[in-house]
């Protein structure tokens, strides 16, 4: 066995693999795995061995062997360990220091020093090594082979002024490295340190433009190009094909890739650098507020939306002029033993279709608010349109599924059995106070949605116009609900129909004032934007999302899906600030392709909605608005020329 060599150059490289295990492996393991791979490491540099190879790689197996850590070795070990005895390894390849030279053995015998002597006495154009005062051979004069090593300077000087300002990233990097004649290996030395893993393919494949920087480490490489080469800072990453890309590498310990992809697009590129209780706190902001909802009324509906019990009315929709009799038979024969079956409120649960005869009460409302005129002897007081008969047909269906739900379920409905139900209910006091009540114990406080619901109860018990009003025969199917109605009241309402209306119209128009005095704002829909509303120019701050937008937007030829949906983001937000159309409106919006023979106005107005169409006279985009027939252009011509 060789003698140990503690010489200057190894002990150096000692302390550097030794630092490399504080910092790269101390982290991931215990402390007795940290103890057996650094007396292992140490032992290859004194003893000048490779280390365990196998085919041209590292042998694993052996080297767990030889550190007894076989069962620990693990895969992210491995990844961590593996740069140190890479580093290892190319030391032992480099040519020995001076120090470490070592004289010729004098106890040689002499048969083995007649070459020596004859090879002595040939000449040779070497000149011979003087040794110094206390034995060590002093270095050769003799010059290396190959051109000396460019000398590293931290802010180098230019060849020659920047002229152009390349628009791609890899022409941007090429044109500066060539502006201060650097190679991309003289570039690599200069910004990555000895204790990062930033390998110099990574910077290779940026100037060869088949990858582009994507990672917390990447970015930080290209801050220090950046201030190496006395660049703006953000030069390169404005230059990047795609800019609303999200950065991978950040330090979130042990979150999960899923995750991980969610959080990582809203932390800062300096997350990593920020001490850890900055760290936790940016964390639980991001979680609490963006990921899983930040306000109160975002934490009540994502509780609310897990307990389903509304009843649903899949017949029933906007424009149908009656059920028919087969749809309805065929429903009574499925859905009426359902009925039946879950007559048990124990057996309810979750959203459940009408039974027939609800279901054919609340087709005859829907008619009867919809149609274009009314049926020979009714009235009405005005029409519903599509979204607000929608809109009802949910609100009752919720109700009706209160009343119908569990009292011992997660929603703690009432219980009423589904052959029970029926419109005829609704004129009765005491079943709007337990409703009324019950959303207040759910929320907590009462809102305008219950305001809102006292006025359509208002509305179709109102003298003349209303329609449970004009249809007594409802009170057919209503029973004595314990707690709800009592006999006396369905045998007063049997006699004098319209004075019990006229008594639930007035307590509908009392408990609505009650409401009024006490409702309380669950959401503000304004609170989200009121930075912009309360700004000088509102239509300016929404201009600088716009603005945003094109100037991240990623390249169409390398990415264009995402380059697809940033012009979209873009086209709704000008045409929503360019049109003043609502959200409905400018979701119904058409669009006539260039080229193409454009809807004619009274098609539009029977669609109930407008359309974009070319104008070959002004040579733009034009708005045709199904209220007005207004025609407007869309667009300035920048944005035109920009998107065509």
């Amino acid at each position: 066995m060789s003698m140990p060599k503690h010489d200057l150059s190894s002990r150096h490289f000692q302390r550097k693999i030794s630092q490399f295990c504080e910092l790269r492996i101390a982290p991931i393991t215990s402390k007795r795995v940290l103890e057996n791979i650094r007396p292992f490491l140490m032992s290859l540099i004194i003893y000048r061995r490779s280390p365990p190879l196998r085919s041209g790689q590292l042998d694993w197996t052996a080297i767990g062997q030889a550190c007894d850590v076989e069962a620990e070795l693990t895969a992210g070990l491995k990844k961590q360990l593996q740069p140190g005895l890479d580093a290892i390894i190319r030391w032992l390849d480099g040519p020995p220091a001076v120090e470490e030279q070592r004289p010729p053995n004098p106890t040689a015998s002499p048969d083995k020093m007649v070459p020596t002597k004859k090879a002595a006495s040939a000449p040779s154009t070497r000149k011979p090594r003087r040794a110094t005062a206390d034995g060590i051979v002093a270095p050769s004069d003799t010059a290396p082979r190959g051109p000396a090593p460019k000398p590293i300077s931290p802010f180098p000087e230019p060849l020659f002024d920047a002229t152009e300002d390349p628009v791609s990233f890899q022409d941007a990097l090429v044109y500066h490295m060539r502006r201060f004649g650097e190679t991309y290996w003289q570039l690599y030395r200069a910004v990555v340190h000895l204790n990062e893993t930033f390998d110099n393919k990574t910077l290779l494949s940026w100037i060869q433009g088949e990858r582009v920087p994507r990672s917390v480490a990447s970015f930080n490489i290209l801050r220090r190009i950046e201030r190496r080469y006395r660049l703006a800072e953000g030069y390169f990453k404005e230059k990047l094909p795609h800019q609303a890309r999200s950065l991978y590498g950040h330090d979130l310990g042990d979150i999960g890739p899923a995750e991980r992809r969610r959080i990582s697009l809203h932390l800062p590129e300096d997350f990593n650098s920020l001490p850890f209780t900055k760290r936790e706190e940016t964390l639980d902001w991001v979680r609490r507020v963006i990921i899983s909802g930040s306000t109160e009324y975002r934490r009540y509906q994502a509780a609310a939306s897990k307990q389903r019990y509304a009843i649903r009315f899949p017949g029933v929709t906007y424009g149908s002029s009656f059920l028919s009799s087969r749809s309805l038979a065929a429903a009574a024969g499925t859905t009426q033993n359902v009925a039946e079956e879950l007559d048990d409120p124990d057996l309810l649960s979750g959203v459940v279709d009408a039974p027939p005869r609800l279901a054919m009460e609340m087709a005859d409302l829907i008619r009867f608010k919809t149609s274009a005129l009314t049926a020979i002897g009714f009235q009405r007081n005005g029409v519903w349109g599509e979204e607000t008969a929608s809109q009802k047909i949910e609100h009752l269906g919720l109700m009706f599924g209160a009343l119908a739900a569990s009292p011992n379920g997660v929603v703690k409905g009432f219980g009423v059995p589904l052959s029970r139900l029926s419109f005829g209910l609704l004129v009765f006091p005491g079943v709007w106070d337990w409703y009324l009540q019950w959303r207040e114990q759910r929320r907590g406080f009462y809102t305008k949605w219950e305001e809102d619901m006292l006025m359509v109860a208002q509305a179709l018990s109102r003298a003349d116009v209303g329609w449970i009003r004009q249809h007594p025969e409802l009170l057919r199917n209503v029973r004595p609900i314990a707690g709800l109605i009592e006999q006396e009241e369905i045998d007063f309402a049997a006699r004098d129909w319209h004075g019990a209306c006229d008594a639930f119209h007035r307590h509908a128009a009392n408990r609505s004032k009650e409401i009024q005095r006490v409702v309380r704002v669950h959401r503000d829909p304004f609170e989200p934007i009121m930075c912009v509303l309360e700004a000088d120019s509102p239509l300016a701050e929404y201009r600088k999302i716009t603005d945003e937008i094109v100037r991240r937007m990623p390249d169409e030829a390398r990415y264009p899906r995402p380059a697809a949906e940033a012009v979209r983001s873009f086209l709704l937000l000008r045409l929503g600030l360019h049109l003043g159309l609502r959200q409905k409106n400018l979701r119904q919006l058409r669009v006539c392709p260039r080229g193409h023979y454009p809807t004619s106005e009274r098609r539009l107005e029977d669609l109930k909605c407008g359309e974009l169409r070319w104008s070959d006279r002004d040579q733009g985009w034009r708005s045709l608005s199904r209220r007005s027939h207004s025609k407007t252009p869309v667009h300035p011509s920048s944005d035109r020329n920009r998107f065509g």
